[in-house]
């Protein structure tokens, strides 16, 4: 089984043009799913002008009513993607929540949000781990980084593009008409994903992936403890995204009075501009460092999350129009520049024959712990024991971020000491 060094050859020249544009749609793939599922945290303010929604309820929807679907489904989905047209399951994914992001401007009470949240979870639940196998066997060794650099880059780039365009929908013709519209583009590249997408060849036998069922894919996924800290790791670092990405259009607005175009504008800026450049900086500078020494995949993230802590503690606490956006700035550098390292990391530990399989079931903790405590348990602070504070109480609830990323650095650290002598798939059983 080749170790991880040993899958670091130089960057081929043998993608083609079909391969690079292949690779830019499933990015574009991935920057839907990160807009669609999050637009509803921007247009929070205008929705609850319309439908009485508490900050409980609306953690609720923004956190386990998508996120434990988003995440079980996920699972059977991968194993199928595993056996099956991952190029297909992404495109039928992509249609089926793109029809439902249209569906949510027509929503009138808080039952009507709950279906349309959770619906839109089952669709979502196949793209991130089709797609990551689609590439992990396009591209091989550092050029995998640098494509998942790519990959990664499509959540803030859609951000950037989509952010300002739905914050001026929202504030020119209302919360409802974004829905519509950003459903519209979902269903174009959807189309794209069908005519452009190839279907790489498996590199494992075929009768070795029939070998595998279900359950013995999954016994290899869980048998790895470096997956188990890539997990840990992970997790923490979801907690902290998914709650300072869904609370703080409500921060900007309760505690510095920026409305929905002005918060769009500015998360666009920062999440989306810096965001794509930080993700682009990282991977090169993860993949040269790489090639001294391996370990970095994990030791890079781990300063990343190090550097995110106080650049959170500045945002979150500076009434100081400049310095809270210094600490927005650096912020987004260090999350962004996590995203080739960690989904490179998972990839690496797992057999090729398991990829979507295994990276489903990484997504499932990943998600369901970390995307269902983070945007609820904001809310419940908010609601609860801080409720005292009024508008500023979203201001010390969200100090559970800067406090998670820290302790994520710790086991990102764990895992570069078991990369020294770790072989890809081989911590995986296999």
């Amino acid at each position: 089984m080749a170790t991880i060094a040993s899958e670091q050859p130089a960057m081929p020249l043998r993608y083609g043009p079909r391969t690079i544009f292949g690779l830019l749609i499933l990015s574009a793939t991935v920057g839907l799913n990160t807009v669609d599922r999050n637009m509803f945290g921007l247009l929070l303010p205008a929705i609850r002008q319309e439908i009485a929604l508490s900050d409980a309820s609306l953690g609720f929807l923004m956190g386990p009513a998508f996120v434990v679907v988003y995440s079980i489904v996920g699972v059977p989905l991968g194993w199928v993607a595993d056996r099956t047209s991952r190029r297909g399951i992404v495109a039928a994914g992509l249609a089926a929540w793109s029809t439902v992001t249209i569906a949510t401007g027509f929503a009138g009470s808080f039952v009507h949000l709950l279906i349309a949240r959770m619906a839109l979870g089952i669709g979502e639940a196949s793209n991130m781990a089709p797609t990551s196998a689609l590439i992990a066997d396009t591209f091989a060794g550092r050029a995998r980084v640098m494509a998942i650099a790519v990959f990664g880059a499509g959540g803030p780039l859609a951000m950037m593009l989509c952010y300002p365009l739905i914050g001026w929908l929202a504030s020119t013709y209302g919360w409802r008409s974004a829905f519509p519209v950003m459903g519209a583009i979902g269903l174009l590249v959807a189309l794209l994903v069908v005519l452009v997408v190839r279907e790489p060849p498996r590199r494992a036998a075929q009768e070795d992936r029939r070998a595998v069922p279900f359950s013995a894919a999954a016994g290899m996924a869980l048998s790895s403890r470096p997956l188990w800290l890539m997990i840990a790791a992970g997790t923490l670092l979801s907690i902290n995204y998914s709650a300072m990405l869904a609370w703080l259009p409500t921060f900007m607005l309760r505690v510095h009075a920026l409305d929905a175009k002005e918060t769009g504008i500015l998360i666009g800026m920062y999440k989306g501009g810096v965001g794509v450049i930080a993700t682009f900086a990282a991977a090169f500078l993860v993949v040269r460092l790489m090639r001294f020494d391996r370990r970095w995949l994990a030791w890079a993230p781990a300063l990343f999350c190090l550097v995110m802590a106080p650049a959170q503690l500045l945002l979150l606490l500076s009434d100081n129009a400049l310095w809270w956006q210094v600490g927005l700035g650096v912020e987004t550098v260090m999350l962004a520049a996590t995203t080739p390292c960690t989904f490179s990391l998972v990839l690496a530990l797992l057999d090729q024959r398991i990829r979507a399989t295994g990276t489903a079931i990484y997504l499932l903790i990943f998600n369901l712990v970390g995307q269902s405590i983070g945007p609820m348990l904001i809310g419940l602070l908010n609601d609860g024991p801080l409720a005292f504070m009024g508008t500023s109480a979203i201001r010390y609830s969200l100090l559970i971020a800067p406090a998670v990323i820290a302790v994520s650095a710790l086991f990102f650290l764990a895992l570069g000491r078991h990369l020294d002598r770790a072989e890809t798939g081989q911590e995986c059983g296999a």
